[in-house]
């Protein structure tokens, strides 16, 4: 049976149950919110707000202007990556009319890097993979919401929004600055466009700050009008793996036509897919869970990773911690596993019901069915 089809099976018969949710910047009330999409009617938009779910409860974000943060993630189910924002509205309590404006954009590999499918179902567990970036320095300072977006690359066409409460200090900004900035992207919800399965999306208007994991990869370009294949942003992403301090304006240049368009930057707009919009456009996806879950395949060639480990040595398959290398090395330990990511151990993570792993270090994990009935079940996939 192949890898992919063996996680299919894995995620049909267990159901995966979690997607991701933001650990840090702290979201509002962290032990009410969920981890799933915004509804495809854009009805909880922005933040999941709803049903009982509203900018109440958490730990106010104190940032400094100009400070360096960094972007966390709760969750396995990683959807093959995709791309990720962070943006600022200065209402404290966020509506669908909110001017939100973007201060980082991650192309490709957000919520994870070098991974084809979902890292496991374990929906509490941390995400070994995490994002620097940086407040603008020239922004004002004051109450304001922070938010991240997520279009993930493989499955339903989703778009995923956490907020938290947020305080800037410091001074010398201007609203005016403020305004320079990017809007927030806003698909996959409410009418508006579908991004397209399988790409790695880059901006249209990513701004000054972006971290760019696109590299040898299948892109699309994003704007509001949706998604086309190839990078037609132009200078708007750079080729950097890290954030700048940006100014609070963006470099690239703003979308020739919008579908959408608004005095206000990422207001939502309910509204009929344009007939103008691209024709490469991707169509709905009707299915109400994702039940495809593929596995990691970094592409690295590796050997036995570096660190300390747990037990008597890596390639016994015992957890390890510190330094490593290649960058993607997974280590099994059977009914469990950890990979070397941003030259660090991962924490272990649990492998999905009814499936283990093949002990020790190797660039693939090597995973089988130990279950009667996941057999079954494989064996009703494949035919």
């Amino acid at each position: 049976m192949s890898f992919s089809k063996l996680f299919a099976v894995a995620g049909l018969a267990t159901m995966v149950s979690g997607h991701m949710k933001m650990k840090s910047p702290a979201p509002f009330d962290p032990s009410a919110l969920n981890n799933s999409p915004l509804d495809a009617s854009g009805s909880d938009f922005p933040c999941k707000f709803g049903n009982g779910y509203s900018a109440t409860g958490g730990t106010t974000n104190q940032y400094a202007l100009g400070s360096s943060q960094t972007l966390e993630f709760i969750g396995q189910a990683t959807h093959g990556g995709g791309s990720c924002q962070v943006a600022i509205t200065y209402d404290t309590t966020p509506t669908k009319d909110s001017k939100w404006k973007v201060i980082h954009s991650i192309e490709g590999g957000c919520p994870a890097k070098g991974v084809s499918g979902n890292m496991g179902d374990n929906a509490n567990a941390d995400d070994p993979f995490t994002y620097p970036y940086t407040i603008p320095k020239d922004i004002p300072a004051g109450k304001a919401t922070i938010a991240w977006t997520w279009f993930n690359k493989v499955g339903n066409r989703e778009m995923y929004m956490n907020c938290g409460a947020l305080e800037l200090t410091g001074t010398g900004g201007s609203q005016d600055n403020f305004d320079k900035l990017p809007d927030m992207l806003v698909l996959n919800i409410g009418g508006k466009p579908q991004t397209l399965e399988g790409y790695d999306y880059v901006f249209q208007d990513p701004g000054s700050s972006v971290e760019d994991n696109t590299s040898g990869s299948q892109v699309a370009t994003c704007g509001t009008n949706g998604c086309t294949p190839g990078n037609s942003a132009g200078s708007g992403s750079s080729s950097g793996s890290g954030s700048s301090a940006g100014s609070g304006s963006s470099s690239s240049a703003a979308p020739a036509s919008s579908a959408a368009s608004s005095g206000a930057g990422g207001v939502f707009v309910t509204q009929s897919p344009s007939a103008s919009a691209p024709a490469a456009t991707a169509t709905a996806t009707s299915a109400a869970a994702d039940t495809t879950t593929q596995a990691a395949q970094p592409s690295a060639t590796a050997s036995a990773g570096s660190g300390s480990s747990s037990g008597s040595s890596g390639s016994s398959g015992s957890s390890l911690s510190g330094a490593c290398s290649p960058e993607g090395t997974y280590n099994c330990m059977g009914s469990s596993y950890q990979q070397c990511a941003s030259g660090q151990w991962s924490v272990v993570m649990q492998m999905a019901a009814g499936t283990t792993c093949t002990a020790g270090q190797s660039t693939e994990l090597n995973i089988a069915a130990v279950a009667k009935r996941a057999l079954k079940i494989a064996r009703a996939f494949r035919a």
